[in-house]
């Protein structure tokens, strides 16, 4: 044996190897007792990065049955020996005093996970091109053809000439609102508001300029260009009372006298409004 393979076993030996048989991607721990007092502590560089070496974190340090216990972990990408450079530990001894050990080298024998029956494997001849299977196009549109049949149906359904429904309800008489009962028993505002509708309607049926226009003066003007015979004044007086009872109701007797106002007004413009 060689002066220098001698020299490379001995320290290899120095390394321990976990697991002692490692495979490609396995996770392999080296290991060295460092040989120092009790209380010594150590540092260490981390190992360095190739393509087929990685290290796994920082390297530990701890105390061990004499002496340090030095750990380095890695994971190895390529089947082989590998010889790995290990760096330099500095030992700090009790008494104050450092000691340098020269980073040496690791053997660590890596197998590989390809049996040796793919190791040199030969390409399979390419198969026969598998046949398509024969496809009936009618068995494709069997289940579209109902639905085809019942869409015709329905658009020809709904564009059907409208039938003309006569009515047979007969026509139902408005109702005469007990107004006098309801301001007995203090609805005013609901009095008020029944009031102003009602004066309001009767107008709209004569002059439909006025239907919707909220402001008093407004409606009073529409009222004005379409029957200048009418008593407008009286009439935007009256409605302007009867919405401000919606909002500050007056007393029983005021809305009272108001309504029968607005009764009288409604039978003078020929509005047909029933007695309330």
């Amino acid at each position: 044996m060689t002066g220098l393979a001698l020299a490379l076993q001995l320290q290899a030996a120095v390394w321990g190897i976990q697991p002692a048989a490692p495979t490609v991607g396995d996770t392999v721990v080296l290991e060295r007792l460092v040989p120092t007092a009790a209380g010594a502590l150590g540092r260490t560089r981390p190992l360095e990065a190739s393509e087929q070496i990685e290290p796994l974190g920082l390297p530990s340090i701890t105390p061990a049955e004499g002496g340090i216990l030095v750990r380095h972990a890695v994971a190895l990408f390529a089947p082989g020996t590998h010889t790995i450079p290990m760096p330099a530990i500095e030992v700090l001894h009790p008494d104050g005093t450092v000691e340098v050990i020269v980073g040496d080298t690791a053997v660590v024998a890596v197998a590989t996970v390809v049996p040796d029956s793919v190791r040199d494997p030969q390409p399979m001849p390419s198969q026969a091109p598998v046949a398509r299977a024969v496809r009936d196009v009618r068995r494709a549109l069997l289940p579209v053809v109902p639905v085809l049949v019942g869409l015709a149906a329905w658009l020809a359904w709904r564009r059907r000439a409208p039938r003309t429904v006569r009515s047979t309800a007969q026509a139902v008489p408005p109702v005469a609102l007990p107004l006098m009962r309801w301001l007995a028993a203090g609805e005013r505002r609901a009095v008020g508001t029944v009031a102003a509708h009602r004066l309001r309607q009767a107008v709209a049926a004569a002059v439909p300029a006025s239907a919707g226009v909220t402001d008093a003066d407004a409606w009073a003007s529409a009222v004005a260009a379409a029957r200048p015979d009418w008593p407008v004044t009286e009439l935007a007086d009256t409605l302007r009372a009867l919405e401000r009872a919606r909002f500050a109701p007056l007393a029983g007797d005021d809305l009272a006298e108001l309504v029968d106002r607005t009764d009288v007004l409604l039978a003078r413009l020929g509005a047909g409004a029933g007695a309330s």
